[in-house]
């Protein structure tokens, strides 16, 4: 067996594709058959599918595929650090900042690094909803900050960090949904809501509207100036809309017969590994320190309302 094989299993799954594959991996789809078929032959057991249109794994190939995804997980951070130690430090560095959560305090931590380590291109993505989990768990990022439910915690093996928490509520322009509705009557209004991440429980577990008109946006920005357009309602953390609902131009909508607020925590987050760079080692340094300013507020709070 060579790690070559198991690279070329983990394109296959991670594409669903042959030819897909093929292409991630700049070869031929004759070549990554031979290959499959090869590491088949050694392990005496069929690793893929192939009886339905699209590839997927055996039985014996899910259990196979999930002990190579973790050798393969350690050959990325063995060739991570043999770069490092051949530069000094990351080359680059990736953070997956999601637009609800965009604070002050964070920017900064990130600005400090970024001027400090000037050797290092550091790459700042966001987009649509749960993308910070899903770019993290995919490896596409070292760095998470992202909207944090205890959930998460099932999707990867992942080490997080508080670091703040915000509002999230129904909003629109006035008079495109009345202020006070029932659950059931909001359902007769379209929505707009951000893009989900590929994340399968998403839709389902983490979703406010059911049954309306849903108009899907990949920025918040865009989704704020559509509210103000009047094209519908949307849960919406409540910070980003502050100014617009103390001039009048939106207004909060509380809903009689359901929860139409809710606190949702902001934490740091990213893949647990024995290794980490210099650059992730400073950041996730100062992080820790805004984290446990963070959770002396919260606990202060708590002291004075039980006063």
């Amino acid at each position: 067996m060579k790690l070559n094989q198991l690279v070329i299993l983990d394109a296959i799954v991670q594409c669903n594709s042959l030819s897909d594959a093929a292409v991630t991996l700049h070869k031929t789809q004759p070549a990554l058959t031979l290959a499959i078929k090869n590491l088949e032959s050694q392990l005496g057991f069929a690793l893929l599918d192939r009886s339905q249109y699209r590839l997927s794994l055996t039985e014996k190939g899910r259990i196979f595929y999930r002990e190579a995804k973790l050798l393969l997980d350690v050959n990325n951070e063995l060739t991570q650090l043999a770069k490092e130690l051949a530069l000094g430090n990351e080359a680059r560095y990736r953070v997956c900042y999601e637009q609800l959560c965009h604070m002050k305090s964070y920017n900064q931590i990130i600005s400090k690094t970024f001027q400090r380590f000037a050797g290092t291109e550091f790459s700042i993505s966001s987009g649509k909803r749960f993308v910070s989990l899903e770019q993290v768990n995919s490896h596409q990022a070292d760095l998470g900050i992202g909207p944090w439910f205890d959930l998460f915690h099932a999707t990867g093996d992942l080490e997080s960090l508080p670091i703040g928490q915000f509002d999230i509520g129904i909003v629109s322009a006035p008079h495109v949904v009345p202020a006070e509705l029932s659950y059931a009557e909001l359902q007769n209004y379209p929505c707009l809501a951000m893009f989900e991440s590929d994340l399968s429980f998403d839709s389902d577990r983490l979703s406010y509207s059911h049954g309306s008109a849903i108009m899907k946006i990949d920025d918040i920005t865009s989704l704020k100036s559509f509210l103000l357009s009047g094209a519908g309602w949307a849960m919406i953390s409540l910070p980003h809309c502050q100014q617009e609902i103390a001039s009048g131009t939106l207004q909060q909508i509380r809903i009689t017969d359901r929860e139409n607020q809710f606190g949702a925590q902001i934490r740091v987050f990213r893949q647990y590994s024995v290794h980490h760079g210099p650059v992730a080692r400073a950041i996730w340094q100062e992080f820790k320190l805004l984290s446990t300013q963070y959770l002396e507020q919260v606990a202060c709070l708590k002291s004075q309302k039980k006063s």
